[in-house]
């Protein structure tokens, strides 16, 4: 039980990322849109979500082809490029 109580708290004070991760930075969405995000649990609106259109996506592919484009990963070293995957899961699980 007291598993679960901690489960709880540590929700109740959870914050959220509500942006789009666009060029390495948290934006709005352009058209300034949003949408709600609700809990599965018990419906209590978690937070406003940035409501990404056309607009946002053209944007986003046109900074993944500008660091695709620049080499920094898609020239990586497979071997240097599994270990950075390897240090993300790694943060991923510990988060």
């Amino acid at each position: 039980m007291s598993a679960a109580i901690d489960y709880r708290d540590r929700a109740a004070s959870l914050t959220y990322r509500n942006k789009a991760f666009i060029d390495g930075k948290f934006v709005d969405a352009a058209s300034g849109e949003t949408f709600e995000c609700v809990s599965p649990v018990d419906g209590k609106l978690l937070t406003e979500v940035a409501a990404c259109d056309k607009a946002d996506v053209d944007v986003a592919v046109k900074a993944a082809r500008r660091a695709f484009e620049s080499g920094v990963w898609s020239e990586m070293n497979p071997k240097d490029r599994k270990k950075a995957l390897l240090k993300f899961a790694g943060l991923i699980e510990k988060h």
